[in-house]
């Protein structure tokens, strides 16, 4: 490979809109895989074409290609399962015309950033998108790297089956905590690395949109930012309890306790668009309208971007959330960071800060003295938690650049 070489890469599994998490991994990608590899051009494999093509970064030439679920399962699946026929006999492939399967084939190397996957407890219609995600340029032959991110347990029938189909061809695979690897190596696999989290190594947005900025300014300094999340929504409620008011009374109760301003913000959001797994637009204002009296309590309905979010983190006194990749951005920003989530992938990142027990699970909503008595601890003892997140993040972020590497060694010669 020459200096001045331009290589082709392919991401897959993220997108710019909606889940911020999500987007915080491309831009990630995009802003650092050069750095390692040289010259890149990206195309962006992703549900949300429309949406995304306003926001591609500036950095890297970035191509934004639509993929939506169903076209990746009835038209880019059966031209990929063509492709690998095609390929065992030894043909062509110049016939391939779709534009997801092409995109690949013209890629030196394919990135699957899908912040967790075959993991039990998703549901099947989940594990086999992860499956045909993976899959596609796995049959069509293109080396593949699944870049940080939880995976397992592997218990459930299909997802067992299936992970144990995909995942010993993927060309390697970036394991994003202990508990990730522990599951990782109930099937005997060889070709995993342990890293962390890509967003480790995003860069923060310099200023806030002026009208956000202004917003801020009612809730006063020292605000404790809450981020709800539609996902947890659905997994509280399914018990028969009330997630909006559930959040709303912690509001109440960390405003009575600490007397602190409280921002209410969203991590996922969607333009235009109700409430699903990737909008929490709507559940952010819901707990925003019982506040319409207090003036402290400030609700951001803005589709700011991933680095914008982790400046809005920033800001903060103590980070209240149940996306993940809030959470990250308050370890990055040495922000208390107290978690409400729904699976192992919070603990086991929480564990490499030596803050394990900031990680709760959703259901902790129903007694919500128990987290304000988190975030009270994380106000009195801010500074000693801030330190201790300043001291772990050198080896973390090490760890999160060693994805980069792990990309360039798959790259096709």
């Amino acid at each position: 490979m020459t200096a001045l070489q331009c290589r082709r890469v392919s991401i897959v599994g993220g997108a710019l809109s909606a889940n911020k998490g999500a987007a915080a991994m491309v831009e990630t990608v995009v802003a650092q895989l050069p750095s390692t590899l040289g010259p890149c051009e990206f195309s962006l494999l992703t549900t949300y074409p429309d949406a995304d093509s306003p926001k591609v970064p500036t950095t890297s030439p970035v191509h934004v290609v639509g993929l939506q679920p169903l076209r990746l399962a009835l038209v880019e699946f059966p031209v990929a399962l063509l492709a690998s026929l095609a390929r065992l006999l030894r043909l062509p492939l110049g016939w391939v015309r779709t534009r997801g399967c092409r995109a690949m084939l013209n890629s030196d190397v394919v990135v699957d950033i899908a912040g967790i996957s075959f993991a039990d407890g998703r549901g099947i219609p989940i594990v086999v998108y992860n499956s045909l995600m993976t899959g596609v340029p796995l049959l069509l032959g293109v080396p593949t790297v699944k870049a940080a991110q939880a995976m397992g347990p592997f218990r459930s029938p299909v997802n067992k089956v299936l992970s144990k189909i995909v995942l010993p061809r993927v060309t390697a695979i970036c394991a994003r905590g202990a508990r990730t690897r522990d599951h990782l190596d109930t099937l005997g696999l060889t070709n995993v690395t342990d890293v962390a989290d890509l967003a480790f190594s995003l860069d923060e947005a310099g200023d806030l949109p002026a009208n956000v900025a202004t917003m801020l300014k009612n809730a006063r300094d020292g605000f404790i930012v809450v981020m709800p999340s539609a996902v947890v929504r659905g997994i509280y409620e399914s018990t028969g309890d009330n997630y909006v008011e559930a959040v709303a009374e912690l509001v109440r109760r960390i405003r009575h306790t600490t007397g602190r301003g409280v921002v209410i913000a969203p991590h996922s959001y969607r333009v235009g668009h109700g409430e699903g797994r990737m909008n929490d637009g709507p559940v952010c204002r819901e707990v925003g309208a019982l506040f319409a009296a207090d003036s402290m309590v400030v609700t951001v309905d803005a589709d700011l971007s991933a680095g914008e979010l982790r400046k809005l983190v920033g800001m903060g006194s103590v980070l209240v959330t149940s996306r993940f990749h809030a959470m990250i951005s308050g370890l990055c920003t040495e922000t208390p960071t107290v978690v409400v989530g729904w699976s192992h992938k919070y603990r086991e990142v929480l564990d490499d800060f030596g803050l394990v027990d900031f990680g709760m699970d959703s259901q902790v909503l129903s007694t919500p003295d128990l987290v304000v008595t988190k975030v009270a601890d994380a106000l009195t003892r801010s500074a000693e938690y801030s330190a201790q997140i300043r001291a772990a993040l050198p080896s973390v972020r090490s760890r999160s650049a060693k994805n980069f590497a792990v990309i360039a060694q798959a790259v096709r010669p």
